[in-house]
């Protein structure tokens, strides 16, 4: 099965979130985000994460993993870009519109993405939501991103290790 395609990172994520009563085996912090790492396939990372309300991420990237993220309850609101292919890591990307794309993921729902993919998501509802990332191969470097105006600034990464 080839993880790095993004549909098939989608059906995974999919089966997992089917896992009946997964979100409460990760309680949820009123103040904070927090995240539970999945058993899953050789080659790929999942993790369980509930957002609580005004929860989410700055723009950040997978280091060049490709991914999915389904929704279970709840609904996060994802901003995201592609970046170029072949763009080199550092240089500042459009941001169109200082937003990018932004898309509702509600609960059952879903979306793959590829290795170049940008993206915040926050939760702006009023109740907790969980969601279930997946992403190929196995997750081990996320880049940090800062929004100036309709540009996108690369401003520090980290390893698996600061995980």
């Amino acid at each position: 099965m080839d993880f790095a395609r993004p549909d098939v990172l989608l059906a995974l994520a999919t089966d997992l979130a089917a896992e009946p009563g997964l979100a409460g085996r990760l309680p949820a912090s009123p103040d904070h985000r927090a995240w539970l790492r999945l058993d899953t396939r050789t080659g790929t990372a999942a993790w369980l994460i509930a957002w609580p309300p005004g929860a989410g991420t700055a723009w950040h990237d997978h280091g060049g993993a490709a991914g999915a993220m389904v929704a279970l309850a709840g609904t996060l609101t994802e901003r995201s870009i592609e970046a170029p292919a072949r763009h080199p890591a550092g240089e500042p990307l459009p941001l169109p519109g200082g937003t990018g794309r932004v898309r509702a993921l509600a609960a059952e729902r879903g979306r793959a993405f590829t290795g170049r993919h940008i993206h915040e998501v926050a939760n702006e509802g009023s109740v907790t939501a969980y969601s279930v990332h997946v992403y190929a191969p196995d997750l081990a470097l996320m880049r940090h991103y800062v929004a100036v105006g309709e540009t996108l600034r690369l401003i520090g990464s980290e390893t698996d290790r600061d995980w």
